[in-house]
């Protein structure tokens, strides 16, 4: 799913690059990216519990990804310049993701929440919380 995630915001978007990553503070503490770089993280899972009492296995879980995006800007100090291209990179990835669906099978994205916080020397990075299914599935 996440593969499909970061295909999605490849095609549909304008941003400089979009990458997988397994932990925001680790990338806080590694290399510094560009403006405009995004990561796609994932979350959390919650099952639903088995649909099937026998011969069988079917579950349903509602997927959460991280999305989080990094603005960059040196030659804002107050952050105007932040601000705006903050507003930009967070509708592009909104109209890529909400409603979409990565799967046929699987219900469509929906934003759940999101927050921004300082990121180093001039950066910013907001992370949104975005929740869709997958499904575990044995058959007998």
């Amino acid at each position: 799913m996440i593969s499909s995630v970061i295909a999605r915001l490849q095609a549909e978007t304008t941003l400089t690059d979009v990458l997988p990553a397994e932990d925001l503070e680790t990338l806080s503490k590694g290399t510094q990216p560009k403006n405009r770089t995004v990561f796609v993280l994932p979350f959390r899972d919650l099952a639903q519990p088995n649909a099937f009492a026998a011969g069988g296995f079917r579950q349903s879980i509602e997927a959460y990804i991280i999305v989080a995006f990094l603005i960059r800007r040196y030659d804002d100090s107050k952050g105007g310049k932040r601000a705006s291209e903050y507003e930009q990179t967070r509708d592009e990835i909104e109209t890529a993701l909400a409603g979409w669906q990565w799967d046929a099978s699987e219900e469509p994205f929906e934003l759940v929440s999101g927050q921004s916080s300082a990121f180093g020397t001039a950066a910013t990075i907001y992370a949104q919380t975005w929740k869709t299914t997958r499904t575990l599935e044995k058959r007998p």
